[in-house]
């Protein structure tokens, strides 16, 4: 049968009612049920379209992916090295700092000692590591950089003040993702990333 307009919108709000579920009680804590009351659609609709709370995670991890895969992707190439590396951080910085969900769901996934919490972090570290390569290839990072320990670093940079939260906000007595803050800790991890942290 072919899928309506109407399936596909219906679709798309069950997976973002799972993504802020997820994000909010743990995919152990959400049940199918839960994610179609958020969704106002039937329990019915979320297994015809996902099938499985398997399914709809899956669902959720490749939704997550592409807002990477999307921010990367649309930076131009064609500008200076400097000027690449700020658009680098502009975009993992706007879906860090711009989506609570999305991090939130990152925080609690990645900890999850499961085969999909692995498989989630693989999938990161293809990511960005065929963004460094990609980088590399254009001429704007060294190419004599460990591109897997790159990637890694990258992550880390990332991913630190997710998994961190708590503890960053009791440090600073205040939102760690607030815009003011995702600014300031954004553009010192840049000027690291392009100089370095020890004086030459």
């Amino acid at each position: 049968m072919p899928v309506q307009l109407d399936d596909l919108t219906a679709k798309a709000r069950i997976r973002n009612a799972a993504l802020e579920l997820f994000a909010r009680d743990g995919v152990q804590g959400t049940s199918m049920r839960s994610v179609a009351a958020k969704a106002h659609v039937s329990p019915s609709l979320v297994v015809h379209h996902f099938g499985t709370k398997t399914q709809l995670r899956n669902a959720v991890d490749d939704a997550v992916l592409s807002e990477f895969e999307h921010a990367l992707g649309s930076i131009d190439l064609g500008k200076s090295p400097i000027d690449v590396s700020d658009q680098v951080n502009a975009a993992i910085a706007g879906i860090i700092g711009g989506d609570r969900s999305v991090r939130e769901y990152l925080g609690r996934s990645l900890i999850e000692a499961s085969p999909a919490s692995q498989q989630l972090f693989d999938a990161l570290v293809e990511l960005i590591t065929s963004g460094i390569d990609l980088l590399k290839q254009s001429g704007h990072v060294n190419r004599s950089a460990d591109t897997m320990w790159s990637a890694y670093a990258v992550l880390f940079i990332v991913l630190g003040p997710i998994l961190l939260n708590r503890q960053l906000e009791a440090r600073l007595d205040a939102d760690p993702f607030a815009p003011e803050i995702v600014a300031a800790r954004s553009a010192t991890n840049i000027r690291i990333l392009q100089s370095g942290l020890f004086a030459k």
